[in-house]
């Protein structure tokens, strides 16, 4: 069994997991918020809490891509729980933000993203 779980809307993050690790996978092709809709999915039906969160800082700033890594075994606990429903109302209150960003904007956003996630997996 799969213990960890990348779940991400980013294209780069979803090649170099499939390249560079064993963990379960959810590419969501779409928006942050079908991201955090998919980890609320997980924490739901599955035995899995937050285990890492490569771009903690965003909320400094609206990015168009999310990473998440849950880890199975326990529960989500509240924190968890707390942090998707704050990424949910920040994605919503500045979705606007970045919904007409240039290719090269949002390649740079994927670039980072993928980056940061390399990093928690130590890849």
């Amino acid at each position: 069994m799969k213990r960890y779980i990348i779940v991400t809307n980013n294209i780069l993050v979803k090649d170099m997991a499939e390249k560079n690790s064993d963990y379960e996978l959810h590419y969501i092709g779409g928006s942050v918020q079908n991201v955090i809709s998919m980890c609320e999915e997980l924490f739901l039906n599955e035995k899995c809490h937050l285990a890492a969160d490569p771009l903690a800082g965003r909320k400094a700033r609206p990015f168009p891509y999310l990473t998440l890594i849950l880890k199975k075994g326990e529960k989500a606990a509240l924190e968890d729980w707390q942090r998707i429903t704050d990424y949910s109302a920040l994605n919503s209150a500045r979705i606007d933000q970045y919904t007409g960003n240039s290719y090269k904007l949002n390649e740079d956003f994927r670039i980072l993203d993928c980056s940061f996630t390399k990093a928690v997996l130590k890849i």
